[in-house]
């Protein structure tokens, strides 16, 4: 066997450009393209007159956008790839940041970044790849950049504070010391953590910093009564339960997804659950995008709470979210919950659970300020609590037992639930660097933009294949323009004018988004709704119609003219049709435009 020849001391004779290193078809080049296209007008107002000269906030921001694609986060990795990896040395144009130049732009342009974020669904618009006739709501726990043992109870904290204050005064004895750490019934655990941070803070020089951090710690204590443990490292970051089932300190990120899985909206908090969470979000998407009012919002049962339905009646918003009973059933779990398993009187104001009845008699607010109200039976002595805003509950329930609310409920899991996958699995992003709420927003907002810009630039490099197999059939599809809607109208000008069948009375396997029954006469075009990518019925010339399924484009006798893959969008079923038909597709002009 012979080994192929290396030229381990060649030399080149021309140089090669760093450019030339780097496949054609590279991330990069799109992510470069979109950065200089960035407003940067804010950094050149800041660093206007004397001093050094500063890096060009367009290299930190490319390097930063890469560097999560690449799943290099830290500002050290950033910075040592910018010396090392031919990718990063061409978006960086031969300069080498230092970590701590990439670490402060980072920290220190939360308002710039956020709006990278908002630039990037921009962009999808412009290429006609944001549809927001369906926007699905999620949220998932990210660990926090926090060690679990430098956590303290509340009443250790003063203790801490006084440990220090005498730190600081160097006044304090080993016997008093000894004394302060044993007073009060902590476990023989937490008295191990106490311990081990006192005599890191004892070994500390710079005591007006441990001042400072204990006193952030005690403005957090001091905004939530609630907390019973609060992290030194991260004050901000909260105890909750991840998949596992194991509690640590985490932060809840939530994301909003259009139809087409581009992230249209943001945010992290410090909630443990999501009840509280759809509000905010619904608001975050108003601010990033404009909404018509015909969206169809969708969530988990984590967002139905009865305040969150009520908000979203009264705004005319097309909210769909199960309660935990109802979620249950479509997740196909034993049913465990039968909290919503009653109906209203209106007119007796009365509740009716089977054939017992229960009348008004009140109502309370809980600790967690909720308000509740109580209905009883004198006859049974048993009584039933349900939220203030029931009647919007009920009225809830009835639509999610619909086929349309079962329908939406199953494609949310095919749209944002792979989105939370892809960043965390794909992008390993599982935990944040930054500490801080802030500091996990700023990542939560570049991790969101490389997102949207990955599935632009794949959906782009989609288009570009199929219009690369046949460039002249490419060239008679005249003013092709595809709006990712709910539901399409197309019309073809072929010499004669076209019909068009409303969906809604082709019968229920049309509102479903399968085939209609073949009752179409020539030249007529049905309408499908999306949820079958690229659904439509074409009628043209002599054949009767077409459907262009998920799988192939048939004739109305069954004829396949050609088959093509779920991803690929709504204008190949006229490539296909142009390419296979019996007598060919010609045709002077074509419109696509939103239903």
């Amino acid at each position: 066997m012979a080994y192929k020849d290396s030229f381990k001391n060649q030399n080149w004779l021309l140089p090669l450009s760093i450019k030339q290193m780097i496949p054609e078809n590279h991330i990069c080049f799109f992510v470069e393209e979109f950065a200089d296209n960035l407003d940067f007008s804010e950094f050149d107002l800041k660093f206007e007159g004397a001093g050094a000269p500063a890096y060009h906030p367009r290299i930190l921001a490319k390097i930063l956008l890469q560097g999560m694609l690449s799943k290099e986060r830290s500002s050290r990795k950033i910075a040592s790839a910018c010396r090392e990896s031919f990718v990063f040395m061409y978006l960086a144009e031969k300069v080498a940041p230092d970590f701590r130049t990439i670490c402060r732009f980072r920290r220190e342009n939360a308002d710039f970044l956020k709006q990278v974020f908002k630039e990037t669904i921009k962009l999808a618009s412009e290429y006609n790849l944001l549809d927001l006739s369906f926007i699905a709501i999620d949220g998932t726990t990210m660990k926090a950049n926090a060690n679990r043992k430098r956590t303290l109870k509340k009443e250790q904290i003063s203790k801490l504070d006084e440990i220090v204050n005498k730190l600081v005064e160097e006044d304090l004895r080993q016997d008093e010391l000894d004394e302060k750490l044993d007073e009060g019934n902590l476990t023989h655990m937490d008295k191990r953590d106490f311990k081990k941070i006192v005599s890191e803070y004892q070994r500390v020089k710079n005591k007006t910093k441990i001042k400072e951090k204990l006193e952030k710690v005690k403005e957090e204590v001091a905004k939530d009564e609630k907390l019973k443990k609060v992290s030194l490292t991260d004050p901000e970051s909260r105890m909750m339960q991840n998949k596992q089932r194991v509690r640590e300190l985490s932060y809840n990120t939530q994301l909003s997804v259009d139809k087409n899985q581009i992230i249209v909206a943001t945010d992290v908090c410090q909630d443990g659950h999501d009840a509280h969470q759809l509000i905010p979000q619904i608001e975050n998407v108003k601010e990033n995008v404009e909404l018509t009012g015909e969206e169809k919002f969708s969530a988990d049962c984590g967002y139905s709470d009865a305040e969150n339905i009520k908000y979203c009646e009264e705004n005319g918003i097309g909210l769909f979210v199960p309660s935990r009973a109802q979620a249950q059933k479509f997740d196909g779990k034993e049913e465990s919950l039968n909290h919503d398993k009653y109906e209203y009187d209106e007119e007796r104001d009365e509740l009716v659970v089977g054939e017992v009845r229960f009348k008004r008699s009140g109502g309370y607010t809980r600790k967690d300020g909720r308000k509740i109200v109580t209905f009883y039976n004198k006859e049974l002595g048993k009584k039933k609590d349900v939220p203030e805003f029931f009647r919007e509950r009920l009225r809830m329930r009835d639509k999610m037992n619909t086929d349309e609310g079962r329908a939406i409920y199953a494609f949310r899991k095919i749209t944002v639930e792979p989105v939370i996958g892809q960043i965390k699995e794909n992008f390993e992003f599982r935990q944040f660097c930054l500490r801080g709420l802030n500091g996990a927003r700023i990542e939560v907002n570049i991790v969101a933009s490389v997102h949207n810009l990955k599935k632009i630039w794949k959906r782009l490099r989609e288009r570009e294949e199929i219009l690369s197999e046949d460039r002249d059939l490419s060239g008679k599809i005249l003013d092709l323009e595809i709006f990712m809607g709910f539901y399409f109208e197309i019309e073809f000008i072929v010499g004669r004018p076209l019909l068009l069948a409303d969906p809604t009375t082709k019968g229920r396997r049309a509102q479903r988004g399968r085939a209609p029954q073949p009752k179409a006469r020539s030249g007529e075009v049905f309408l499908l709704p999306k949820n079958q990518i690229g659904a439509v019925v074409f009628t043209y010339f002599n054949i009767n119609y077409c459907v262009a399924d998920n799988m192939s484009v048939r004739t109305r006798e069954g004829a396949v003219f050609g088959s093509f893959s779920k991803k690929e969008h709504l204008y190949m079923n006229i490539l296909i049709l142009y390419k296979y038909g019996k007598r060919g597709f010609s045709q002077t002009h074509t419109q696509c435009k939103e239903w």
